[in-house]
């Protein structure tokens, strides 16, 4: 029988997630601050814990770091959909967090919270073992034309890694796909921009569109899927596919069709296979396709599906994959051509 420590500040929150987890089986402890979780994980390791991120004391913030001091495994953060729940999470993920789900509320009932905090649970326990990789530097490379990163469970921290590696100036559009709730994103965006020290934009609703130019960074408007032709990007609401919406696959779809072997996609940490369909795609076409290795994913399901599929160009850590776009953005494979779009 699995066991999860709730924590959260919140009687009611603790009460509704414990009375949850006993009814599917689980043995559940709950405390109301960081302090106390970890004298609760240094007595009985769990196999989850749930984590609000505002609290007074220790924040969540700081208990993620003082929970990683002595444990590793899964941290779902619970986060309150509010601006300042969201800015409290990036930093939380970036600490050492799982992944994150947004508390209950009128568009998230508490049975979707916990549809989504287990299945980020089951995704986060599959062992990957080592598995050979293709090198980059062992074929030619067209013109990279843009580059359009996807991920899912992991991945703000590790959008945050690569971009820590790309320096001025930006000599192609940057488009990043990232599964997430629509009241997140807009966050998302300012922590990215900060951290690459250039603006990020939440891609604008149809038919308003961002135009391409070189320095162009967009990321994908949660709940939205983000289309792109050869006029510029935007968002428009849409069918789920594989289940999420933004959807790499259908941001991938546009991108080859507009810029076809001078697209380079990153697929990163994620559960499921979103990604991989268009990633067969880019490489079809000529394209680039980089994947993230097994051993810093937090799930390797997304860049496991495009290997699998023989449509990864290369493997490698994110330092790697943030080093190598940098490189190609700043040498003559990558220059963006204005007169293309």
């Amino acid at each position: 029988m699995p066991g999860v420590l709730i924590v959260d500040d919140s009687a009611y929150a603790r009460f509704v997630l414990k009375d949850r987890f006993r009814r599917l089986g689980w043995e559940t402890r709950a405390v109301g601050d960081g302090s106390a979780a970890i004298e609760a994980i240094a007595q009985d390791a769990p196999d989850l814990v749930t984590l609000d991120v505002i609290m007074p004391g220790m924040d969540g913030i700081e208990t993620v770091k003082a929970i990683r001091a002595i444990w590793q495994g899964p941290i779902i953060m619970v986060s309150s959909q509010t601006h300042g729940g969201a800015d409290k999470t990036w930093p939380a993920l970036e600490a050492g967090a799982s992944d994150f789900v947004g508390k209950p509320a009128p568009d998230a009932p508490l049975d979707e919270v916990m549809d989504q905090i287990l299945a980020k649970y089951e995704a986060c326990r599959v062992p990957y073992p080592p598995v050979a990789h293709p090198s980059l530097r062992e074929r030619t490379l067209n013109g990279v034309q843009a580059i359009l990163i996807g991920a899912s469970t992991g991945g703000p921290a590790a959008l945050a890694r690569v971009l820590t590696h790309i320096e001025a100036p930006i000599r192609v559009p940057i488009i990043i796909v990232q599964h997430m709730p629509s009241t997140f994103t807009p966050s998302l965006a300012q922590r990215l921009g900060k951290i690459l020290g250039h603006p990020v934009y939440e891609s604008p609703l149809g038919p308003e569109k961002l135009p391409w130019h070189s320095g162009l960074v967009v990321l994908a408007r949660g709940g939205y899927h983000l289309r792109m032709d050869s006029s510029g990007v935007w968002s428009e609401p849409g069918a789920r596919v594989h289940g999420v919406m933004p959807a790499i696959d259908v941001s991938g779809a546009d991108g080859v069709h507009t810029f076809g072997a001078g697209l380079c996609m990153a697929i990163l940490t994620g559960m499921g296979e979103d990604g991989a369909q268009s990633a067969v795609s880019c490489r079809q076409v000529g394209g680039t396709v980089l994947v993230q290795d097994p051993q810093t994913a937090v799930v390797w399901g997304m860049p496991q599906a495009v290997l699998n599929r023989g449509a990864a160009t290369m493997m490698g850590t994110l330092d790697d994959i943030g080093r190598w776009i940098n490189e190609v953005m700043h040498n003559d494979h990558g220059i963006f051509r204005s007169g293309m779009a």
